[in-house]
């Protein structure tokens, strides 16, 4: 219930669709026993699933904050830290599940450590609770920048035991101090925003480096909670992106919000263009491709199976898909500098 007394505001915001939120907040509710404030933030979300979300708030007494205009997960989480309260923002995103118990082991962890960030056990796909997607790397593994020359710097991404199932990392699930937050999912103690600022609402592709990097560089510490469990379902054959998904997935993964973000973190952290920037660049496409593209391609009747169809048909699909993500990205941006700050109505 959202009665504006619990030590933790739970702000859940979009990551890239909206068919698996129903489902996410049912297992959130299920799976939740420390007492908790829930602020859900949409942004010109279908109209379906803003009433759904209406009717869920006044149900279970949660705050809706409805956008008019589409927002980048972080602007959805600036709005969210405007309304938060408590001493704990966990932020999520509307894809998740959740094992029992992890919210009040981020609260212990926070309570115990001290810890300005605290990173969950982050799992990817199904069977839930099972894939390691992100553990935190261990405190003397690099996860910095380096200087690369010409006063620039670059960065050396590796994911430290991602793939592995939990069986195989249990000698690695400690809590301990790590490097960096996922965005999936993180807890952030309220202050640190009053020292380092909310999130840029520019940087969509690896915003929990630029968080992370802003975290540490202002002394905070970051933690790992082996204790607190989720997933996050990735999009596939079980949980495939739908059509109410495409609009705004198409534009989460367009290539000028790609472009924009990848200008923002290589001007921010004074990064070199050939190394990691160009790397990210090079991979602009890969989730509408791999994700929306190949898959439907694949469906198409007494074709979809046949050797060489899905590549070759890829191509023109494709033009026509970046072409629509970028007529999105063109109507937010106008719609972004339209509104001297976002309208939105609440319910619950």
């Amino acid at each position: 219930m959202t009665d504006g007394t619990s030590r933790t505001t739970i702000v859940l915001t979009t990551r890239d669709r909206y068919s698996l939120i129903r489902d996410s907040i049912a297992s959130l509710y299920d799976n939740t026993d420390e007492p908790f404030d829930l602020i859900v933030v949409t942004g010109a979300a279908p109209g379906r699933v803003r009433q759904w979300c209406d009717e869920e708030a006044a149900r279970r007494g949660f705050r809706h904050i409805a956008v008019d205009r589409p927002l980048t997960p972080a602007e959805a989480r600036n709005v969210g830290i405007a309304h938060a309260g408590g001493e704990y923002i966990a932020f999520v995103e509307n894809d998740i599940m959740y094992r029992k118990g992890w919210l009040g082991a981020l609260v212990a962890c926070g309570d115990e450590t001290g810890a300005s960030l605290i990173a969950p056990l982050t799992c990817e796909g199904r069977p839930i609770h099972t894939i390691v997607h992100h553990i935190g790397t261990e405190e003397s593994n690099n996860e910095t920048l380096e200087e690369a020359g010409d006063g620039q710097k670059d960065f050396n991404e590796e994911f430290y035991l991602q793939g592995n199932t939990l069986d195989e990392v249990q000698p690695h699930l400690v809590r301990r101090r790590t490097q960096s937050v996922e965005m999936h999912c993180f807890m952030v103690r309220r202050s640190v925003f009053d020292r380092i600022g909310t999130f840029d609402p520019d940087i969509v592709s690896k915003e929990y480096l630029d968080f992370s990097w802003r975290a540490r560089e202002a002394g905070e510490t970051i933690w790992f909670e082996p204790a607190s469990v989720i997933t996050f379902l990735i999009p596939s054959e079980e949980d495939p992106v739908q059509l109410v998904d495409l609009p705004y997935f198409l534009l989460r993964w367009s290539r000028s919000w790609q472009k924009r973000s990848h200008d923002a973190l290589k001007a921010k952290w004074d990064m070199k263009e050939d190394g990691f920037i160009s790397y990210r660049r090079s991979l602009a496409d890969w989730r509408i491709v791999d994700h929306v593209t190949r898959p439907t391609l694949s469906h198409v009747p007494v074709v979809g199976k046949r050797w060489g169809f899905v590549q070759r048909a890829a191509v023109p699909v494709n033009v026509c898909l970046n072409a629509a993500s970028n007529l999105m990205a063109w109507r937010y941006d106008r719609g972004r500098r339209n509104a001297d700050k976002p309208e939105s109505r609440t319910g619950g």
